[in-house]
Order: structure tokens, then sequence, then C-alpha cells
């Protein structure tokens, strides 16, 4: 399931100025910045430059870090010094997730973190997760259960999202604990993640917004106005793994549920036991029926490649996942210029990003 927490701890001082946070979430622009300045040729420095990104909104992208702390900042109307001025909520993915959306993106099941994907493939990636973060505050913003006041949607809201590619090994890490890995090391595999700065107020700034409230859905009653406040934590994470597994068309697997997680970690000794047999029978079953359709996945996608003009149609994805992954390959095979295999080796050797 992807992880939804609609606070994290990077935004704890969120009682004043959100630079620190937009700052901070430029660090793998920086990183790449590092490697450009290496003797590397002009045509990796033009693919390392593709590689970079900006913040994203409801409706835009390459947002720069000086507009989001802007926006944000001054988006605070009637909150008090003490009060919280922006929320920081991330979304993760789980390793079957990233790997299902590499997929979508690339046709390709063979990718062990994002310098494997060439500068289309990548484009392409982040702009699967980005229309899926888009309706992860779609979903935000429905959770407040204010629609009678125009919280409808994401677009009503002040906030600012930007994904990431890396993670590294903290010094609490239980392999760095145990000698196994050095802290500041890149941790294997796909990492992407998102993270996102979303005002205390909405764009109107008549609304507090705060989603670690907590009430989840509480009727209240000043004078004769009527109105709802509360955000429920659990229905959030929930919709966002149904959004998922709409957008992408991705088969959740019963022990990828976050309903059958939360049975497994809090349910008694009697659900759990049921649990447990439902998803061994289910595991024996879909087997044979997951690896035939991962074949004919592959096979489709390749041969279609072949056929299709290049062009925008890659760009529209949430209409059509399949389109968006012919029009990928179609463009990647007629555009694509790669960073040498060397270089390639060099870039994935730095504990960088």
């Amino acid at each position: 399931m992807p992880i939804s927490k609609p606070h994290s701890s990077l935004g704890a001082d969120n009682k004043g100025s959100c630079s620190n946070l937009a700052i901070y979430l430029g660090k793998e622009n920086e990183e790449l910045d590092k490697i450009i300045k290496k003797s590397l040729s002009r045509n990796d420095v033009f693919q390392l430059e593709r590689r970079k990104q900006g913040f994203f909104t409801s409706s835009e992208t390459n947002v720069s870090a000086i507009e989001v702390i802007s926006s944000i900042d001054k988006n605070k109307r009637k909150l008090g010094a003490n009060d919280a001025k922006y929320f920081a909520p991330t979304i993760s993915f789980s390793d079957n997730e990233l790997n299902h959306i590499a997929f979508l993106a690339t046709g390709k099941t063979d990718l062990t973190n994002v310098w494997d994907f060439n500068a289309v493939e990548l484009e392409q990636f982040n702009t699967l997760i980005r229309a899926y973060g888009r309706k992860v505050m779609d979903n935000y913003a429905l959770n407040f259960n204010r629609q009678q006041k125009g919280i409808n949607a994401g677009s009503d809201l002040v906030y600012f999202a930007k994904i990431e590619h890396f993670r590294k090994f903290k010094g609490t890490d239980k392999d760095v604990l145990n000698g196994k890995r050095i802290s500041g090391e890149n941790k294997e595999g796909l990492q992407s993640h998102i993270h996102f700065i979303v005002s205390r107020k909405d764009k109107s700034q008549r609304l507090k917004l705060n989603p670690i409230c907590n009430e989840k859905n509480t009727n209240r009653t000043i004078g004769d106005n009527e109105y709802q406040v509360g955000f429920d934590r659990v229905n959030w994470i929930k919709i966002n793994e149904e959004t998922f597994d709409e957008h992408f068309r991705y088969n959740r697997k019963l022990l990828e549920k976050f309903e059958n997680q939360n049975i497994l970690k809090n349910g008694s000794p009697q659900e759990k036991h049921e649990l447990n047999k439902k998803i061994a029978a289910s595991n024996t079953k879909t087997m044979p029926i997951i690896e035939s359709q991962m074949k004919s996945n592959i096979t489709s996608v390749s041969s279609a490649g072949n056929n299709l003009m290049a062009g925008n149609q890659y760009q529209n994805h949430s209409i059509g996942i399949l389109k968006g992954i012919i029009a990928v390959i179609d463009v990647t095979n007629s555009n694509d210029i790669s960073i040498s295999d060397d270089k390639k080796k060099k870039l994935k050797t730095k504990r960088s990003i």
C-alpha cells in the first residue's frame, strides 16, 4: 500500500516560514549540479540537466522553490504566531508498486534504480507519479468534509509537491548500527516518493485545515452556522490505496492491502488466523495467472512499440495507461540520446542525490 503520512518530521517546525523545508527538498538537484561540474561531455550534461525537476501543483510543473516559499508564507491570514502555517505530507511506495509504475513507464522489468532510466523514460515515470500525487491531494481536500465550504479538490488548496528518487541510510538504521552499511549511503532499488508542502489555510484563506487533529468527522454549531471539522487519517490511507489501484490498474494482493495489514498488526488472534488462511489460498491460486499476465503484457508492449508513430500521445497517462506505455517506447526508440555506459557506471557508484 502507498504509505500516506499527513505530516512528516521534516515539517516539525511549521509555525514559521516553510523556507528551510523548500530549500531542503532541492537537495537532489544540488547533487546533480555537483555531478555536472565534473568533466563530463556536453551530451552527458544535457542529459543530467533533464533529470532535474521542480515542484508541482494541481496545474503546474517545474515551480521554483522561491515561488513555493512566497505562496505558502503569504497564505496565513488570521493565523497566530503559535499556529501551524503549513503541513508536510508524504507518500511512499512499496517495491512492488514502484516496479509496476516503472513497467508502465518503460515496458521494462529489470530496472534497479533511476539511473537505469534514460531521460525520456524518467520523464514518463515522473509524469505518472505526478498525476497520482495530484489525485492524492484531491483525496486530501475531500477528506476534510468541507465541500459545502468550497473544498472539493486539491486545486482549492495551496500546495506544492516534489518527487524524490533516493533515500539514504541514517545512523539509527539497523544495518548501519550492525556495520553493514554506512550512514549517508544510498539505499538500493527504486526509492521514489513524494513530499508535499500544503498551507494550513485553503486558497480563499477563509478555512483552517488541520490533517493531524484528533477529530475525524465532527459536526459543530456556532450560532446558526453548522459545519464539520476533522480529518480521518485512516480513511485517507484507504482512498489513496484505492486511487493507486485504479489509476495504475494495479492488481493488489491480499497481503498488500491496508485493511489486511491493519488486521495483522492490530486484529484478534482469530482474525489473524482467518486472514492468513485467505492469503495462503489466494497466493496458490493467483501465481500462475500473474505470471501469464506479465508475459502477455511484455509481449504486447514490445510489439506495439514498433507500430505507433512518435509524438505527444504519451502525455495523457491517466486516461489510457497502455497508450502511455506504447508511446513512450516509440519516443524512446526515435529520440533517445543516452549517457554513455562508462559514465552511467560511474554515476551509479556515487553516493549522491
